[in-house]
């Protein structure tokens, strides 16, 4: 039901973009065939373009008028004909190369309205107040470090969507926890690096090399370089996991906890990365690292450095991580 949705509001809004409002006060508008008990929900197309998503009101309801710096506008708009006079909560994506994220942001608000269609203004107030702090700029840019360690695990989690749509809930990387990736007693821990000599990584904490009780372990490091016009962009990365992930809102949720919002991508249009080297390794007791028992109580924020190139533990090979990933997914 979701490409469904997603898919109706795109023909809608491309065919109204083919022929523009006249006039800067002017939409044009499409009905949608989702109803409530206000009337049908319509989307439209401005003078300048724009994208809107027009939710009817009943006669006792107003809007809260909201322009607080986002990309977002929401307005109360009447529409009116030589029949009909009709009120709309007007919701707006102010920016064109956002529209992809907009069309999630609607998508829910149609799944929230058609679940309760007599309260339509009530599930647009709430879709968008989830949604609203994705489109505000983050207040600091990403650095290097920063932005290699999320390229790392975002490659880590388009791998698992190819698989597994619903992967984007198993990606724990942006909240603190132990391990970037929790699949039941299944973990992946994702380290990458910038060096172009040396095969090493930071661990912060005993927990990152913890095996789960009774589960698994799995360490992926990449040996990642900046590039300009080869390798994979990062939007283009973003824009890859977007179309894959079933819970879209969710995914940029996990991004804006990281520092990034889809508001922020001209920020990061030229950020892209080459793959130079990748491997895998099951944590067992073989692979040297600080386990927390053998850590005093007295002893706290223990930080160290692992040297892959002194580890006897081998990586997998392409087929032994192929067969690993699928007893994870197969497994959830």
């Amino acid at each position: 039901m979701a490409d469904r949705l997603r898919n109706l509001l795109d023909e809608h809004w491309n065919e109204l973009e083919q022929d523009v409002a006249s006039a800067p006060n002017r939409l044009r508008t499409s009905a949608l065939p989702v109803v409530s008990g206000s009337g049908r929900l319509n989307v439209a197309v401005d003078h300048e373009g724009r994208r809107h998503l027009l939710v009817p009101l009943s006669s006792q309801q107003h809007v809260r008028t909201r322009g607080d710096g986002s990309a977002l506008r929401l307005r109360e708009r009447p529409l009116e004909d030589d029949v009909t006079y009709v009120r709309y909560a007007d919701l707006c994506c102010a920016r064109t190369d956002l529209n992809d994220v907009f069309t999630g942001l609607c998508e829910d608000v149609l799944h929230a309205v058609t679940a309760t269609p007599n309260r339509p203004l009530k599930a647009l107030y709430s879709v968008l107040d989830r949604w609203r702090a994705l489109f505000q700029k983050s207040s600091s840019e990403l650095g290097s470090e920063q932005l290699a360690g999320l390229f790392g695990e975002l490659l880590v989690l388009r791998r698992l969507l190819e698989s597994w749509p619903t992967a984007t809930d198993w990606w724990l990387g942006p909240t603190g926890a132990k391990h970037d990736v929790l699949v039941g007693a299944h973990a992946i821990e994702v380290k990458s690096s910038l060096a172009q000599e040396e095969r090493r990584f930071r661990v912060h904490g005993t927990a990152q090399l913890e095996v789960p009780k009774g589960g698994d372990l799995h360490l992926v490091w990449f040996r990642l370089a900046r590039s300009e016009g080869q390798g994979t962009g990062l939007l283009e990365l973003l824009d890859q996991i977007r179309r894959l992930a079933d819970d879209e809102s969710g995914f940029f949720t996990k991004l804006a906890m990281v520092g990034y919002r889809p508001v922020d991508a001209d920020l990061y249009r030229d950020v892209r990365f080459t793959v130079h080297e990748e491997r895998w390794y099951e944590i067992a007791d073989s692979f040297p690292r600080v386990r927390s028992d053998s850590v005093p109580e007295s002893v706290r924020d223990v930080h160290y450095t692992v040297d892959l190139d002194a580890v006897a533990t081998q990586p997998l090979d392409k087929s032994q991580i192929d067969d690993r990933l699928a007893e994870i997914i197969r497994g959830n």
